[in-house]
């Protein structure tokens, strides 16, 4: 008989009940599985045991660590050298609250995880280490990448949540042989990869812009380059007879629609930048044309640092997003304080965020790459914002590889092996004027190859509003 119900036996402190809980709703939520939970002995099969340490005899147990409830009842930081990294697969994987030594012990009747992956992964899942940061995260002062465990101890492109469950899943297929995992995505995909734009500037190229750039290509010819020179003639004649803003975009639909794909676009209302060129959405021409390329299609809010901190911020430029069917969120440079973040969403009723991500590095800010409720520690619940956290963006590879394209294409190739190794959700930004045949030619065809090899492997390529669609059905 196939399984699909798993009871979970807590034996832990009431206090920690519900953060255990969301742990494993979605844990088990990935895994295709509808928990039942139970405090006490029970007549019915119990499946997992989870809690103080205990002789009597289940299928399976999990290590509970009780100081874990004490630390999160707090607002400390983990100490790093009690990070526990274990080798899973070809990969290290970081363990806290964890026991040294093997993984498994296995008895006659039971099959024990010796690895507190429910409090590992809650530390991940709140972004614990951003909370308890001793600096205050601000939209002057962002979290720095430099500071996490992932950059620290090198797991930056490991999402440790997903090992975590993939070593549950493990761990009932040995336990329960008619347990069978159900698709994780639409049948017949074997990952998923999420497609979206942020649409920073109407465009790049303004007048201004290219005599402020030719201006500089003069003086180094004054110098000694003739060649930098034609360049840079050549770039202003280009741009200033054969550049349209729209044809960009019409093209990137065009193109995705080939691949059988959507993507989200994440526009942003702001009018009072320093740049004049950020500040297009307060021009009436510029809107009815937005209006008439995406209107039937995924489009988001790109908000300000300010709106993602406070309340008040975010309805004005909510609002002028009026005929589009805004439903998603991003916050400009992902540069965000957790608890605040989702709060302020929380009120504006934003169905799903796509904030949670490093600016200057790609990888899994939250250790996890699957759509996921984040965690209100002030009301000990989770929020009811879905985020679909932003795993590898178009400048933060580029930041990360130092501008080397060649060891950005590397890095991200690899991400992609991985997501379709591992069954996996990988979403990826590329700004819209990155797709400039002239200025960034290499990294627009980065981005259709990344398509090209998605769609031969089998992948899913959605926008966000489809994911957050599949993922509320799942």
């Amino acid at each position: 008989m196939e399984l699909k119900y798993i009871n979970i036996l807590l034996n832990i402190d009431e206090i920690y009940q519900p953060k255990v809980k969301y742990v494993f709703n979605t844990l088990c939520q990935i895994l295709g599985l509808k928990p039942k939970y139970f405090t006490r002995l029970t007549s019915q099969q119990i499946h997992i045991y989870y809690g103080k340490r205990s002789e009597d005899e289940y299928p399976i147990h999990i290590y509970h660590n009780p100081d874990a409830v004490e630390f999160f009842s707090k607002k400390e930081q983990y100490p790093p050298e009690r990070v526990n990294l274990v080798k899973y697969g070809d990969e290290y994987i970081p363990f806290l609250f964890s026991k040294q030594g093997e993984t498994f012990r296995f008895t006659s009747n039971s099959i024990r995880l010796r690895k507190d992956i429910i409090s590992s992964a809650f530390f991940f899942l709140t972004c614990w280490q951003e909370y308890s940061s001793p600096h205050e995260i601000s939209p002057s002062s962002p979290y720095d990448h430099s500071s996490s465990f992932q950059h620290r101890f090198s797991f930056s492109d490991i999402p440790p949540v997903d090992r975590y469950c993939e070593l549950l899943e493990d761990t009932i297929k040995r336990a329960f042989p008619e347990y069978v995992k159900s698709n994780i995505w639409p049948t017949g995909k074997k990952f998923a990869v999420s497609l979206s734009h942020n649409l920073e500037y109407w465009n790049f190229w303004t007048k201004s812009h290219i005599d402020t750039v030719l201006k500089r290509k003069i003086k180094l010819f004054k110098k000694n380059s003739l060649k930098t020179f034609t360049r840079g003639l050549m770039h202003k004649i280009n741009k200033k007879f054969f550049s349209e803003p729209s044809r960009n975009i019409k093209y990137i639909i065009r193109r995705e629609k080939f691949y059988k794909s959507s993507s989200s676009f994440f526009i942003s209302t702001k009018t009072d930048f320093p740049d004049a060129r950020r500040n297009y959405f307060g021009k009436e021409k510029v809107f009815n044309q937005l209006v008439k390329l995406l209107k039937d299609g995924s489009v988001n809010l790109q908000g300000s640092k300010e709106a993602g901190y406070q309340y008040h911020f975010l309805p004005t430029e909510l609002d002028r997003l009026d005929g589009f069917s805004a439903r998603g969120f991003r916050i400009r440079y992902l540069n965000f304080n957790y608890q605040n973040l989702f709060t302020v969403l929380e009120k504006a009723q934003i169905n799903y965020d796509s904030s949670v991500g490093f600016d200057e590095h790609i990888g899994y800010r939250a250790g996890i790459s699957f759509p996921f409720y984040p965690y209100n520690l002030k009301e000990d619940r989770p929020f009811n914002v879905l985020e679909i956290p932003i795993i590898a963006m178009d400048k933060s590879l580029m930041n990360q590889a130092g501008n080397n394209f060649d060891k950005a294409r590397r890095r991200i190739e690899n991400l992609f092996r991985k997501s379709k190794i591992h069954k996996s959700h990988l979403s990826i930004s590329w700004h819209t004027h990155f797709f400039d045949a002239v200025d960034f030619p290499r990294w627009g065809r980065l981005y259709w190859k990344l398509l090209a090899w998605s769609k031969h492997n089998s992948a899913w390529l959605c926008s966000f509003d489809k994911l957050y669609n599949f993922w509320e059905n799942k």
